[in-house]
């Protein structure tokens, strides 16, 4: 398989996630900060499933530069809006007659507004922090260190898309005294997520390349 086969594999997973997040956002999950005083709260699934896509877009930064990486965020956001549009249509189109579970299919899909575009202005924001940070480091460091690019550009930028998502689609529905806190325990559960970020980055770089980094925008400052 090419290189540029295995850049639409993975390319085709990134699309794919986003196109999962409009009816993955809105359902919550039960968030156990007793720890911090807070007893059991809720995080939205989708906000962890899109965390699978920093890997991609860190992989493509690193092997074809943060131009083709920013791309993939630009056509992930083109997917999540066109999902969001068929799954809007879906939910005002007439049930079929004798169909009884279509209210269901209502509540669970129609979505959430503030949930969908916290999900959506989180995402963005927040690969498009990774992908400069990403890059900056690397220009600094050359080929070396990708664990220490691929790691300081996701840890701020898992704490922008919590905190944009939950600011979004949360503020004046949980308390203004718990938001924060809230905030911090998705990030600190996400930082346990990123444990295995980089390994994949490693593993993903050497299925494509051949090699554990590659040159990527260093070519052009060399």
């Amino acid at each position: 398989m090419s290189r540029e086969s295995k850049y639409l594999v993975l390319f085709g997973f990134y699309v794919g996630f986003w196109g999962m997040l409009q009816s993955l956002t809105v359902k919550l999950v039960p968030l156990d900060l007793a720890w911090m005083g807070l007893g059991t709260l809720a995080f939205s699934y989708g906000s962890f499933v899109h965390a699978l896509t920093f890997p991609c877009t860190d992989a493509v930064a690193e092997i074809w530069g943060a131009k083709r990486a920013r791309s993939m965020v630009y056509m992930g956001v083109v997917v999540y809006l066109f999902c969001t549009l068929m799954l809007f249509i879906g939910v005002q189109l007439p049930p079929a007659e004798g169909w009884e579970n279509n209210e269901a299919y209502r509540v669970l899909f129609q979505g959430a507004p503030r949930i969908v575009a916290g999900s959506l202005v989180a995402t963005m924001v927040a690969q498009l922090w990774d992908i400069y940070v990403f890059e900056w480091v690397k220009r600094k460091t050359g080929q070396r260190y990708l664990w220490l690019r691929n790691n300081a550009s996701t840890f701020g930028s898992q704490l922008l898309d919590t905190s944009i998502f939950y600011v979004i689609a949360f503020y004046g529905v949980i308390p203004n005294e718990v938001l924060p806190k809230v905030i911090l325990g998705s990030y600190l559960l996400k930082m346990l997520v990123a444990i295995v970020d980089t390994p994949m980055v490693y593993l993903i770089v050497r299925w494509i390349t051949g090699s554990w980094t590659a040159k990527g925008d260093v070519e052009s400052v060399c």
